[in-house]
């Protein structure tokens, strides 16, 4: 019950944030600070661990090999976002219903711009420490590898339908919920081959960028 608890609980955050509050300031500050604060009050209080074992259990190595990888993957990630945006954006977005929809969830205006930045760098990085490095440390030993690589991917994966669905147009909106999956099976492979989420941060850093460039470039 408990590790079905910290799989949904991003999700429930998102839920309550947007669909529920319909607010994106207070739908980051509920997101990140479960990602964030749980792995910490697990590894401190539940497993009762210093803080010096996280470095080691939840991949916060660096390592050269894994950077490259982590680049190249976030390189092509970049180059395809950008790319298809360019091509595809007049058919993934319905403008009329895409700018009143970002006004009433509050992502809009001034505030948008530090909104942009904390999605294009301090997302990637609590949600990589979260799933690639807590989540996958938390499941090892209870499931063989592929299993965590998978879990860790489907459940990093739902929470975007609620954001994904609303902000594309119709069937476009489903399908971009399977490259956000197939990634989380990238990084996750990354992560299970190395021991380390360095390279995964990286490369969904160089992710996050393409899709606001997209936002910035063809919407804004």
């Amino acid at each position: 019950m408990y590790l079905l608890i910290l799989l949904l609980g991003p999700t429930v955050m998102i839920y309550l944030g947007l669909q529920v509050l319909a607010n994106v300031p207070i739908t980051f500050l509920l997101f990140y600070s479960w990602l964030f604060l749980v792995p910490l009050l697990d590894l401190r209080f539940l497993q009762k661990k210093p803080w010096s074992d996280a470095i080691p259990a939840y991949g916060l190595a660096l390592q050269r090999k894994n950077l490259l990888i982590g680049s190249a993957t976030g390189v092509l990630f970049l180059i395809v976002i950008i790319g298809a945006g360019s091509v595809f954006h007049p058919f993934l977005f319905d403008r009329e219903d895409l700018i009143p929809l970002l006004e009433r969830w509050h992502f809009s205006g001034n505030q948008a711009v530090w909104l942009i930045a904390i999605l294009m760098f301090i997302n990637p990085l609590l949600e990589e420490l979260y799933w690639r490095g807590f989540m996958h440390h938390r499941l090892q030993g209870r499931h063989g590898k592929a299993t965590v690589v998978f879990l860790t991917a489907l459940f990093y994966s739902l929470y975007h339908f609620l954001s994904v669905v609303p902000l594309f147009a119709w069937p476009f909106n489903v399908m971009m919920v399977a490259p956000v999956f197939i990634a989380g099976l990238i990084w996750g492979c990354m992560r299970q081959r190395d021991s380390t989420i360095t390279g995964s941060v990286l490369s969904h850093i160089l992710a996050d960028v393409g899709i606001m460039s997209v936002y910035l470039l063809f919407l804004v």
